[in-house]
């Protein structure tokens, strides 16, 4: 799992957030499953903090300390992402030659 601490996420509080992932994998028991990295920037900044899982790319926006036990049961653990807090993204546009 990627965790921005880029700028604008680090200013809404994305330490506090992975520590909290962290804290929370840990007591899940999840710790040496999961590993957690921190990217300089994953772009969308103004939804930070943001972060990605891999495998699958679900991107996740606007995260808060409150939303990691949910997002360790249901995804990490459980394999199903979190709707509410999830990104939809769709596929570019063909370009016109």
């Amino acid at each position: 799992m990627l965790v921005c601490k880029g700028g604008d996420c680090k200013k809404r509080s994305s330490k506090d957030v992975r520590k909290a992932l962290k804290d929370e994998l840990r007591s899940a028991g999840m710790n040496g499953d999961v590993r957690v990295d921190s990217v300089e920037c994953l772009g969308l900044c103004k939804h930070g903090p943001n972060a990605i899982v891999y495998p699958g790319g679900v991107w996740y926006l606007g995260l808060i300390e409150d939303d990691m036990p949910e997002i360790v049961e249901s995804h990490l653990k459980g394999g199903d992402p979190v709707e509410r807090l999830t990104a939809e993204f769709r596929p570019r546009k063909k370009r016109k030659q």
